[in-house]
């Protein structure tokens, strides 16, 4: 504008020779306001001079204020930019200035109304004009600001200008061409909306107007160009300019909406809880007592200027205790993402292994999105933790991160909408897992969200603050930790005798990796493997044909694991049970898995820990003896049921099935030699068919023995007793029981025969036998000497030629 100035003044002073024989000034700024294209630039000419006295006077520039003779007739030609001479004038305004006075001229309007939009404010009204505001000021008092408006916008009705919301209106009922009178507002900034005369409640544009360094000082704020270029020549667009006493014209930022998500990762325990002051400038809002790992979801914030966010302690009263602040200027239309994190005091905390500065601060991240757009899932991933080293992160199986440091966001993922193995690997070293995750976003399609990495690696070095985890972010302001992927024991057994699953292939989907046992055989078992725990496995069991894990399919059982739990996977049933016989009990008998937890892959002590699981369909609920004596070592097993575990010695023992409660029926009885177990534990399975005739000719009933390391043993049936023996009672009788020294043992024989009475130790090995060969009917003695046992349970047998009778025998000391 000082370029501009010089021809004025000297535009002036040949215009009137004889000016310096005045002593009358008048101050004048003239401000440029015609938002017709055609005249953009102007020249202008005083008393048609034969040269513009201002030439190209650019659209919405201002001079400063300038003295200017005063009382002495003045002719104003406006003439279009780059013309030729007077005779391009093409409108002439007439000026006598008032002595001492001070002006403000705004030229507005437009060469040719036709051509413009008229509805509102009339041809006359919005031709070409020059608008004179007087008296003018170009100084405020006692550090206010003098604060006037024109209204310069031809197609826009009579305004309103509230400050700050407020009412009633700073300016009020302001129409087209007019100024307002000037107002004293303190230096200080301020949100402006204009808004139809008399309805305050809508709102039509708003602007910021930053006075805060204008103390003492004045401004004509000039609203201008078109609401509606399009029925304008395409002109500029509305919007409002300050123009300052020195000639600078300044733009009033328009504010308009963004959108914003605030999150509290912080992991300072001194700043566990805060207040939240976002400050509008006309308003502030608080996020009262604002959790750590909280959100709000997405809200509307203004733009164009900066809007101060201020961190408080919870127990706060105002934004002054703030204990940092932060003023970003967020941008029109735009969408965002604004994390408070890191720690209050560095100097306390471990620091950042890859040297980042950890310091509290908010991450600004621009871009967010509130939905995907598709059915997909949008996925944004912050790195927040900040005692955490760069790291990737892998999503069942695959790098969609190969490294990520402190602070860093990723850009959206556009991911299916499935279930996800989130792992935590080092840096571009996806084999080394830091930390593994699960989360189910198979009902998020078409929606967005922001996992954060938060929390602390050690908390011992970090005060002692959360420890390190995953979360998500939702656009609706709920945060939902990821689950932690743990890691479980298991052992997974074949024991369905259906001919047709004789062989299968198992799959376990663990979302990450897909194991598969290829081949998998009835009575096989696998060892102890690890599986992971915190969502749902689908264990799928399919044909020995299958190439994957959909293909051939026979079964799809999910199974959720506990972190550090062990445990027995038994696939059992048959899969088609109307060709089988029924359970004898009504208990189901179609395939599926069973689970029993807490296995053991080792004693608790220096023995052997055994469960026993009931896997015969055709078999009725059963007792289970251990070297023929009673009470039962296992009672009343039905179909599918696991034991707790017992405790023995590692021992051979005679280990016979009998009907629930009816001990004396054998159904079979098996060796069981455990003597090079001791400190190892397993599980016995009921295995087969009792009747494999009427069960498609499957395998036979029997009893399998299958170990920690995955070794299955089918044990055989007992040679040492024959198995022909029936079971009878031959009233035998031991007392005393408990005996310390000595006890008689008593008996009846119903016919002669050879009899043998043998005494057992709990480990199966005879420690008295005595034989009678032709021992007439009759009840007989026989002293028995406890003195040299060692105190605990033995079994004491008597056999004849056809018969069995067994009764136990508890020596204490």
């Amino acid at each position: 504008m000082k370029k501009l100035m010089l021809p004025w003044v000297v535009g002036l002073l040949f215009a009137f020779p004889t000016l310096n024989t005045f002593a009358q000034f008048a101050d004048v700024q003239i401000i440029h306001n015609s938002a017709d294209p055609a005249a953009d630039s102007v020249d202008i000419y005083i008393n048609a001079g034969a040269a513009p006295a201002v030439a190209d006077f650019k659209f919405r520039e201002a001079t400063p204020f300038i003295s200017l003779p005063a009382g002495v007739l003045v002719n104003v030609g406006i003439a279009a930019g780059n013309s030729t001479g007077p005779g391009d004038i093409i409108a002439t305004f007439p000026f006598t200035l008032t002595a001492n006075e001070k002006y403000v001229v705004v030229a507005t309007g437009v060469l040719n109304p036709a051509q413009f939009d008229i509805s509102v404010n009339g041809a006359p009204a919005i031709g070409f004009d020059l608008k004179v505001l007087t008296p003018a000021q170009s100084a405020g008092t006692a550090g206010n600001v003098s604060l006037a408006v024109a209204h310069g916008a031809t197609d826009a009705p009579d305004v309103d200008v509230l400050a700050n919301f407020g009412t009633p209106p700073l300016i009020d009922n302001l129409g087209y061409g007019t100024f307002s009178g000037y107002a004293s507002v303190p230096a200080a900034a301020y949100i402006l909306n204009v808004t139809p005369a008399a309805d305050n409640a809508t709102i039509v544009a708003s602007y910021y107007a930053d006075l805060s360094g204008l103390g003492g000082g004045a401004a004509v704020v000039f609203a201008s160009g078109f609401l509606t270029p399009a029925n304008n020549l395409n002109g500029a667009a509305f919007g409002l300019f300050a123009a300052l006493p020195s000639g600078a014209v300044v733009e009033l930022p328009a504010v308009g909406n963004a959108r914003a998500q605030v999150i509290h990762n912080s992991a300072d325990p001194a700043a566990a809880t805060v207040d939240v002051y976002i400050n509008y400038v006309s308003d502030s809002l608080k996020l009262d007592n604002f959790a750590f790992r909280s959100a709000t979801p997405f809200v509307d914030l203004p733009t164009g200027y900066p809007v101060s966010i201020g961190i408080a302690p919870a127990s706060s009263t105002s934004s002054s205790e703030a204990i940092a602040t932060f003023t970003p200027t967020l941008a029109n239309g735009e969408s965002y993402l604004v994390v408070a994190n890191g720690v209050l005091n560095p100097a306390m905390f471990a620091a950042n292994p890859d040297g980042a500065s950890t310091g509290f601060t908010l991450f600004l991240e621009a871009g967010a999105k509130e939905t995907s757009g598709n059915t997909n899932v949008d996925l944004k991933v912050l790195h927040g933790a900040t005692d955490a080293p760069s790291v990737g992160v892998n999503a069942n199986g695959g790098a969609i991160v190969p490294s990520a440091s402190y602070s860093n966001f990723t850009g959206y993922l556009n991911v299916p909408a499935a279930e996800y193995r989130v792992d935590i690997t080092g840096a571009n070293a996806p084999a080394t897992l830091v930390a593994p995750f699960y989360v189910d976003a198979s009902t998020l399609g078409g929606g967005a969200t922001l996992v954060f990495a938060s929390g602390f690696l050690d908390p011992a070095a970090n005060m002692n603050g959360p420890a390190f985890g995953l979360f998500a972010a939702f656009p609706n302001g709920t945060v939902a930790p990821l689950t932690a992927v743990g890691n479980a024991r298991a052992q997974v057994i074949h024991n369905a005798a259906d001919p047709a699953a004789a062989t299968v292939d198992v799959y376990v989907n663990a979302l990450a990796d897909t194991i598969k046992l290829d081949d998998f055989n009835f009575r096989t078992a696998t060892p102890f493997v690890n599986l992971p725990t915190g969502y749902d496995l689908d264990i799928v069991i399919a044909l020995p044909t299958s190439t994957g894990i959909t293909n051939g399919v026979v079964a799809t059982i999910p199974a959720t694991l506990t972190s550090g739990g062990s445990y027995h996977i038994v696939a059992n049933g048959v899969i088609s049970p109307a060709g089988f016989a029924v359970n004898p009990d009504g208990i189901p008998t179609a395939f599926g898995l069973f689970v029993a937890d807490s296995a053991r892959e080792t004693a608790v002590g220096t023995g052997v820990d055994i469960k026993v699981f009931h896997g015969a369909t055709d078999a009725p609920t059963v007792d289970v003896l251990a070297n023929y004596s009673t009470p039962a070592l296992v009672a009343g097993a039905a179909y599918t049921d696991f034991t707790g575990y017992l405790s023995v010695p590692a021992a051979d023992y005679d280990i016979s099935i009998t009907p629930a409660g009816q001990n004396t029926t054998l159904v079979a009885t098996f060796d069981a030699d455990v003597t090079a177990l001791g400190g190892g534990a397993g599980l016995i399975l009921a295995s087969g068919f009792l009747d494999p005739a009427t069960n498609m000719n499957g395998e036979g009933f029997g009893l399998l023995l299958v170990l920690a390391d995955g070794t299955s043993v089918l044990l055989p049936l007992a040679t040492s007793i024959n198995d022909d023996l029936i079971r009878a009672d031959h009233n035998l009788r031991i007392f005393p029981n408990p005996a310390r020294i000595n006890s008689t043992i008593s008996y009846t024989l119903e016919n002669s025969g050879d009899i043998r009475l043998t005494v057992l130790d709990i480990a199966g090995k005879p420690v008295f036998e005595r034989t009678k060969e032709k021992q007439a009917a009759g009840t007989y003695e026989m002293n028995f000497s406890a003195e040299t046992l060692a105190a605990g349970i033995y079994t004491v047998v008597l056999t004849t030629e056809t018969t069995l009778s067994v009764k136990r025998l508890s020596v204490i000391k």
